[in-house]
Order: C-alpha cells, then structure tokens, then sequence
C-alpha cells in the first residue's frame, strides 16, 4: 500500500474526529498539541508493536501483519569495536537505535576469514557460565550481552571478530505540525496513519479531560492486536 498521507491530512483528520465528538471543545487547535499528541500515539503504536499487549503475547514477529507493519522500522549498520581480552566491546548504538532485532558478527580463525557465525543475545548475569562453552569457531556460535548502550560480542580467545553487524528497529520520524512541514509524508502505510489518528485523539481528549470525546476515539483505535 502507497504511503500518501500527510502532516496536513492528520492535522485535518485530528480535527474532524474530536469535533465530532464534542462540537466546541476543540476549535482552533494550538499545532503544538497535535505534534505532541501524534508522536506520542506513534511512539506507543510502535512500542505496542515490538512488545504485544498483555492480553495477546505477540512480539514483533508473532504475525505476518506485524512484521509487514514493521519493516519500515527495521535497519542494519556496522558497529565498531576494540578488543577486551575475551570479548570485543563495540562503540556506542546508534543514534537512532530504538529495539534490538539481531547481531551478527563476522570471524576468521587461520586460513578462514570472514565467516559469519551466530551470536545469540544473553544475560550479563550468565556470562561466566557460558564462557567456558559458547564461543566457537567450529560450530559456528557465540553469545552477546548489552550493556551501557554497547554491546559485548565474545570471542575467548578462540577467534578473531573482523566485523559486526546489528539489526535493529530505528526510532520514528518526528513529525512537525509546523506550516512548513505539513506536506511531510508519514512514513507509516495510510491503514496505520488511521490507527495512530484515532490514538492522538485519545490523548487530546484524555488531556482536555472530555470523557465524551475520550469513549468515542478510545473505540476506534486498535487497544489490543
């Protein structure tokens, strides 16, 4: 599906759905309060996403839908790193680095060079015990723990890390409801854009405190998945 939606046609949509809702109430909408109402609804839907609701315990790949509505979100950068003594310890994530998806390092070991094996992400809590077995060359494997926004891919000594890749879901475009800016695209597909409409109403209405606009909005956005 084409995304085609705008900053202007939210903007318009916002206003047409709360007023709807309570005729006067919400006339003349400061921008400001759209731009914080529709990021904070994008940052939750994404969130909501990634981590499943409660009720239905589905993550970020539990179904076709979610992993189609995600993919926008998903990217994959090289890190750099230096060596530790039995680990490798990378720079910094990226600026834009919202939620994990997967590591994977690249590895030589005499004549083999550039062999890319598994990494599985682990606990920090559970490093000594895996160290002793984990980091292998032969079968292809080792492990990796997050800490302090970097990442620590293990190698024991047993082969030498020539590169890493991480795969993660980049934060969200901010939207500005600025006069010069609602031309802006949104990069979501135009079924989400209707989700994420509904879900800024929600706020708006929740903020100004009417419960009428509130029940009206709250049954058209997507609560559970």
């Amino acid at each position: 599906m084409e995304r085609i939606m705008t900053l202007l046609q939210i903007s318009a949509k916002i206003d047409l759905r709360l007023n709807k809702g309570a005729s006067a109430d919400y006339d003349n909408l400061w921008s400001y309060v759209k731009q914080e109402a529709f990021n904070k609804a994008v940052n939750e839907w994404v969130r909501r996403q990634y981590h499943g609701t409660n009720m239905k315990q589905e993550g970020d790949e539990e179904t076709t839908i979610r992993v189609d509505d995600l993919q926008i979100l998903l990217k994959t950068d090289s890190l750099s790193f230096r060596d530790k003594g039995d680990y490798v310890q990378t720079n910094r994530l990226p600026s834009d680095y919202l939620y994990y998806k997967r590591l994977t390092p690249f590895v030589s070991k005499g004549n083999c060079t550039n062999v890319k094996i598994k990494s599985h992400l682990k606990e920090e809590a559970n490093v000594d015990d895996l160290l002793p077995s984990m980091p292998s060359f032969d079968f292809e494997e080792t492990f990796h723990t997050l800490i302090a926004n970097r990442a620590h891919v293990y190698h024991a000594k047993d082969f030498t890390v020539d590169k890493i890749e991480l795969t993660y879901y980049r934060k969200p475009i901010f939207y500005e409801f600025r006069p010069a800016k609602l031309e802006t695209v949104v990069e979501f597909k135009d079924d989400i854009c209707e989700l994420l409409v509904d879900e800024a109403c929600t706020i708006i209405a929740s903020d100004i405190e009417s419960l009428n606009a509130k029940a009206l909005t709250e049954q058209r956005k997507e609560s559970n998945n």
